[in-house]
């Protein structure tokens, strides 16, 4: 276990004042070899190749796997394939079917599908009893040898910690979200068998771990509080961005960009994210059809994907908005960056909640690096990050009236915009990087390492 009292965070010590082979001498000579456990390797090989990525989970699964292999580490990546495979891969792009041993026996194949006849006949679920058995196995091939395990908790998966406390591996949580909450969120609750088997199984990984990761305070809050987590077996990272990436344009290029996009010189405002319940686009839709008023010219665009897209499509036609909003759908993570780098104003919009949510919005950061104006909603740890009238405009959940008159704000005010985005800029090159971020987790490898050692000698 790692407690908040005795880590130490590293990642403001100043890479600058090395030169790029000093730096990287550094990192040679302090590789780790890490475990890297994830539910699916598909999308993160995908948004490595430069693919269109609906869930932002893959873009930082995938921005914490550049990162570690360029700082000089060795990451091993596993995943199951599907329900009775488990690959692994040095690089994701090229993933390998993982070596098992008892679990391909034709025993335990017949005593599986016989489990799951039986199952069928008197109407039970699935309960991923037989793949978690299969990913154990896979994990004990894969894994020994490892400094460290990391794995991105699942909802049904629980073969990796079964592995390390079997092979007595640091092993590290990232725990993004309460996929059980999520689930009660969205009007989908999990009830009976498959809620305790997830309630089991989470509980199982958490108490597991060395050290659990988690994207913000109210997501460390419901640890504490629904699963009863030891208050120093947990640290906040907050999203991170590649800043390299994201950054302001210049006017040539922001024109160019507009115009490979096939968007006016007018006043651009930009939603990047998903279309579900936790992302209030109908607000954003009704406040933009009252700056038309003001804005004639004024287009918004929707990144995205989500069950509420066409909903949010046939509200958009509703009010009238025609062809100054766009629904373009998913995007590669370079042109997204390049859309942001091209406009005058990001909204982050957020619905009332009843119940507080994770929300560490990667949406967020990468508005901040691309040095743009944000409108962002007054809740959680948003309100945080974004700082009313300095590197931002915060407004109430759920408020058309209030996010009318912040966008009017901004796009009848160019020199505002400038301030505040290139406050928001200068913060997340500060504060938010990936780089910082990995420097971040590096250190927590190194301290669970040294623990478990200091308990084995």
């Amino acid at each position: 276990m790692i407690g908040m009292a005795s880590y130490v965070d590293v990642s403001l010590q100043g890479p600058e004042r090395t030169s790029a082979n000093q730096r990287a001498t550094i990192f040679a000579a302090n590789q780790l070899k890490i475990g890297y456990c994830l539910q699916e390797l598909a999308p993160l090989a995908g948004m490595l190749r430069g693919e269109p990525v609906q869930d932002g989970t893959y873009i930082v699964q995938g921005s914490i796997v550049k990162a570690l292999l360029t700082r000089g580490n060795c990451v091993t990546c596993v995943a199951p394939r599907n329900l009775e495979q488990v690959e692994y891969a040095t690089d994701p792009q090229f993933p390998l079917v993982a070596p098992r041993t008892w679990t391909t026996s034709r025993g335990f194949d017949y005593f599986a599908r016989g489990a799951w006849r039986i199952q069928q006949r008197v109407g039970l679920p699935y309960l991923n009893v037989f793949s978690n058995y299969r990913l154990y196995d896979a994990c004990l091939q894969c894994l020994p040898g490892h400094d460290v395990v990391y794995e991105r908790n699942g909802l049904y998966n629980v073969g990796v910690a079964m592995a390390c406390k079997k092979l007595e591996l640091p092993y590290v949580v990232f725990f993004e979200a309460d996929q059980i909450m999520e689930l009660e969120f969205m009007g989908k609750p999990l009830t009976g068998l498959l809620r305790h088997r997830a309630d089991q199984i989470l509980r199982y990984n958490l108490n597991a771990a060395d050290c659990i990761i988690t994207v913000s305070e109210p997501a460390k809050t419901n640890l504490l509080q629904t699963w009863n987590v030891p208050p120093d077996k947990v640290l906040v990272f907050s999203n991170g961005v590649d800043v390299e990436r994201f950054r302001p344009l210049s006017s040539q290029d922001k024109r160019r960009v507009r115009a490979e996009m096939e968007l006016s010189d007018g006043p651009l405002v930009v939603f990047t994210g998903s279309f579900f319940e936790w992302h209030d686009v109908g607000t954003l839709l009704d406040s933009f059809a009252t700056v038309l008023e003001r804005h004639p010219s004024a287009q918004l665009v929707l990144l995205g994907e989500g069950r509420q897209r066409s909903a949010m499509m046939e509200r958009a036609t509703a009010l009238g908005l025609g062809t100054a909003a766009h629904f373009p759908g998913l995007l590669p993570h370079h042109r997204v960056a390049a859309l942001l780098g091209a406009a005058d104003v990001a909204v982050a919009p957020y619905p009332v909640m009843t119940r507080e949510l994770w929300l560490s919005p990667l949406k967020l950061f990468e508005y901040m690096a691309s040095g743009t104006a944000i409108i962002a909603s007054r809740v959680g740890q948003v309100a945080q990050i974004i700082q009313d009238g300095k590197n931002g405009l915060l407004v109430e959940p759920g408020n058309p009236a209030a996010l009318t008159d912040a966008l009017n704000t901004l796009l009848g005010d160019p020199d505002l915009r400038v301030r505040l985005g290139s406050r928001a800029r200068n913060d997340a090159v500060q504060n938010h990087s990936w780089d910082q971020y990995v420097t971040r987790l590096e250190g927590v490898f190194r301290r669970v390492i040294s623990a478990r050692q200091a308990q084995s000698g």
